[in-house]
């Protein structure tokens, strides 16, 4: 897997932390689009059926995708603050924070859930991982 998102921490980036992270969001985000576009033949998973290929693949880009939309929707509310990479930080640990909270939750078990939570998490360790560490 490929991560073209190898860049300098955001307090260091100048073009900021809100648009740097941004940007960064948005490219993950279609490549994790993509991925999905893939792993699903085009089909929406809303109608595949259970059986159909490989649901787990299917399910952790899903996941994925929605990780990446919830932080590209909380950092595009930072936009008109001040550029602080504090806050980005907050937000993604909130993001990430969340999703392991749901890994935990009862009643999410099964392939298709273990695949969504999985790739959601993934996504925000990644992002986490690459804008505060």
């Amino acid at each position: 897997m490929s991560h073209p998102h190898n860049a300098a921490p955001a307090a260091s980036r100048p073009d900021g932390a809100v648009r740097g992270l941004s940007d960064s969001i948005q490219a993950r985000e279609s490549e994790a689009l993509g991925r999905l576009a893939a792993a699903t033949g085009g089909q929406s998973l809303c109608v595949s059926p259970p059986a159909a290929g490989p649901v787990s693949a299917a399910k952790y880009h899903e996941g994925t995708v929605a990780a990446l939309a919830e932080a590209r929707r909380a950092i595009h509310r930072l936009r008109d603050r001040p550029d602080d990479s504090g806050d980005c930080r907050r937000a993604l640990e909130g993001i990430r924070d969340r999703w392991a909270a749901h890994c935990a939750a009862p009643g999410r078990t099964g392939p298709d859930w273990a695949g969504y939570l999985a790739g959601g998490l993934d996504a925000a360790d990644r992002l986490l991982a690459e804008w505060v560490g």
